[in-house]
């Protein structure tokens, strides 16, 4: 499995490195442990997972702010679909690594849920990065939006469960699908 195959050059080295470490580099998707996990070790490898996807957006939500906006002085379409493309790819990243731990029955529902909108997120996110044009792009973004903010209460609803607390912030539509709101920290990009 390849963990991150957005370039390099929009991407820190810092941030590569733990997003592999997160999710174990050329690993295939872990198995789920045979029977819940303790609490706290759920609430760990959650909060590893999701700290590591918040912190590979950061970049990728800067590069889809300069390059996506087709009225951007910095508007470029190559750029932008490398941004999208490294959006998606954390997404995936994520959900390779909540698809590995056994929650508790009351908390499997929830999971369930973040993953698969998650997996409609990732599939529009594809669609944008491999749009003809950055109107294309645009047009894409309320649905964008829309899932961004299922997955955000999704990964809210699945934190209460497992006992952390409620973090993810909502997205703020733009012209582009900015910061996604990440299932662990608020990422800001200003």
């Amino acid at each position: 499995m390849s963990c991150f195959r957005a370039p390099a050059a929009l991407i820190p080295a810092p941030v590569i490195a733990s997003l592999l470490a997160a999710c174990g580099a050329g690993n295939p998707v872990p198995t789920p442990t045979p029977t819940p996990l303790p609490t706290a070790l759920l609430q760990q490898r959650y909060s590893a997972a999701a700290t590591a996807y918040d912190t590979g957006e950061v970049p990728v939500a800067v590069a889809e702010n300069q390059y996506c906006d087709p009225a951007a002085a910095t508007a470029d379409l190559t750029k932008c679909a490398s941004a999208l493309s490294g959006d998606r790819q954390a997404t995936v990243v994520f959900d390779d690594a909540i698809r590995g731990l056994r929650f508790p029955p009351e908390a499997r529902g929830a999971a369930n849920q973040l993953l698969n909108d998650d997996a409609r997120l990732e599939t529009l996110l594809e669609q944008a990065a491999t749009a003809p044009s950055l109107t294309a792009v645009t047009s894409l973004t309320p649905q964008i939006f829309e899932l961004l903010s299922a997955t955000a209460r999704d990964a809210d609803a699945l934190r209460a469960l497992i006992g952390l607390p409620s973090t993810s912030p909502m997205p703020t539509p733009s012209v582009i699908p900015a910061a996604r709101p990440g299932p662990g920290q608020p990422v800001n990009t200003t």
